[in-house]
């Protein structure tokens, strides 16, 4: 398995041997379409013709397709990190990207914070705080693991930033993969509620709205005769999320995935389910 540069928050990296033998390798085309740290897309790229990763996070995306295209963000990024015993430098870093975003100030940022946690507020200023941590020997074999690879398959894989419903389901030629942010929980009454599974500081930006307008979108590609799979939270704690539940009501495959959260959860937490749900 080839491991981003990115701890990014939601990855799949853990989950990838349980992920990747269940998507359908009988479609030529393969849509990330929330591409994230892009632990997924990385993974198939020997798999599919041609592969579209996608995140609305314009500046994550641009840092995957400055990798792929050359060596210039590496060096801009060391730079830009504000290293270790500066949270001045950092909180620095932090309002010029917020003013004047760009990839380097932004990887520089996600290297540089708390667990290597990207995040949002609402108003999408990025509101992470100061991890006392930057660049590393780490982060090197990464990058030139990360980059060897994927510029093997420079000609096979495009980069987009785009809201998810935005891609076009052009054809039943196509293997979307979605992960998107933790969805809205069940009300006793089977209705949609307000809050989300995990009320995340990371998932800010996403709305009530997007759950139904992302449940839609599935149902778009499942009548065009195109391949879907959804990852997510079912259940955590006491709460079940609204989405995935409909999804499997209307009797899609799904399946449960084999994580130990309490690995690494606090005492007395109690259990999470993650699942993935197909249509094929």
């Amino acid at each position: 398995m080839i491991q981003t540069p990115f701890n990014y928050t939601g990855s799949k990296f853990k989950l990838l041997e349980q992920i990747l033998p269940e998507f359908d390798y009988t479609k030529p085309y393969f849509v990330d379409v929330f591409a994230g740290g892009g632990s997924v897309y990385t993974n198939v790229l020997d798999k599919y013709e041609k592969i579209i990763a996608n995140d609305i996070i314009g500046d994550l995306i641009g840092v995957h397709n400055s990798l792929l295209e050359s060596n210039d963000i590496i060096s801009s990024t060391k730079s830009l990190c504000p290293g270790k015993s500066n949270p001045e430098g950092f909180g620095a870093l932090r309002s010029d990207y917020n003013d004047n975003p760009t990839p380097d100030k932004l990887w520089a940022l996600m290297l540089s914070s708390t667990n290597n946690m990207m995040r949002f507020n609402q108003k999408f200023k990025y509101n992470q705080s100061y991890g006392n941590r930057g660049w590393n020997p780490n982060t090197d074999k990464k990058v030139e693991a990360f980059t060897e690879h994927i510029r093997k398959y420079k000609e096979n894989v495009k980069f987009s930033s785009k809201t998810f419903d935005d891609i076009k389901v052009s054809s039943d030629k196509i293997m979307f993969y979605c992960d998107p942010p933790y969805g809205r929980i069940k009300n006793d009454d089977g209705t949609m509620g307000s809050k989300q599974i995990s009320e995340a500081g990371y998932n800010a930006f996403w709305k009530k709205d997007d759950d139904l307008r992302l449940y839609d979108y599935l149902k778009l590609i499942d009548e065009s005769g195109s391949s879907f799979m959804v990852s997510g939270v079912l259940k955590h704690d006491d709460k079940t999320c609204w989405m995935l539940d409909k999804l499997i009501s209307d009797g899609y495959n799904y399946k449960v995935l084999s994580f130990d959260y309490n690995k690494v959860s606090r005492k007395g937490k109690k259990e999470t389910t993650e699942i993935i749900i197909k249509n094929y």
